[in-house]
């Protein structure tokens, strides 16, 4: 099942990634681990750029042309170690009322497909009671309604994913700008390896700008 479940979210990159227009709009369950977001912080200021968070101006603007909605930088540690800058486009109109407060509902983050040397690719992480900047801690609990998503990962082909042990904070800024914190992501079947290691984890690390184009 998990199997089945990271091809999906892989190829769905594809599709959300080369949408420019629109309004963010409810994602439906596909079967995962049921997980809910706890807002933390909501009142936490702007974070930093990917311009910022890379080791230079020159560097995080690399593949992040102005036409692209976000730029996002993905970093990732442990049984793979991998970074890219890549631009993704993007089902938002205005970067400020996509995450303005406001009732509960979905958000989904950015993504990333097939970036730098490791072919790094971000399948979909979504916070189901999206309310307003600030930080969402997911929790993988058995609830009622549409559940988060943690993120899924593919690097050097290799796939990670949710699992015991995992955590995972969204944060938010009211420009549009935020940042995914995900540790002990484990290891799960993929096309590639059909026999994950049980013991791989990984810790990753994305952050994101979002640009009015």
């Amino acid at each position: 099942m998990k199997r089945i479940l990271a091809l999906f979210l892989l190829a769905s990159v594809a599709l959300w990634g080369v949408a420019c227009g629109g309004t963010d709009s409810g994602a439906t369950d596909i079967g995962t681990t049921p997980i809910v977001a706890t807002p933390a912080n909501p009142t936490a200021g702007p974070l930093p750029s990917a311009d910022e968070a890379a080791d230079g101006p020159a560097e995080a603007t690399v593949g992040c042309e102005d036409f692209f909605r976000f730029c996002v930088t993905s970093t990732i540690s442990g049984a793979v170690d991998a970074a890219a800058t890549a631009g993704m486009g993007g089902q938002v109109d205005d970067c400020v009322a996509w995450v303005a407060a406001g009732e509960p509902r979905i958000l989904e983050m950015p993504m990333m497909q097939a970036a730098g040397e490791d072919r790094i690719t971000h399948a979909l992480t979504r916070v189901a009671a999206y309310t307003g900047p600030g930080s969402y801690e997911l929790k993988a609990v058995a609830t009622e309604g549409i559940p988060d998503m943690f993120p899924t990962i593919e690097a050097a082909g290799r796939t990670f994913s949710y699992g015991e042990g995992s955590t995972a904070v969204v944060t938010v800024a009211a420009d549009g700008s935020g940042s995914i914190e995900a540790t002990g992501l484990v290891e799960i079947a993929s096309i590639q390896v059909s026999a994950p290691d049980p013991t791989a984890r990984v810790d990753f690390n994305m952050q994101w700008t979002c640009r009015d184009n």
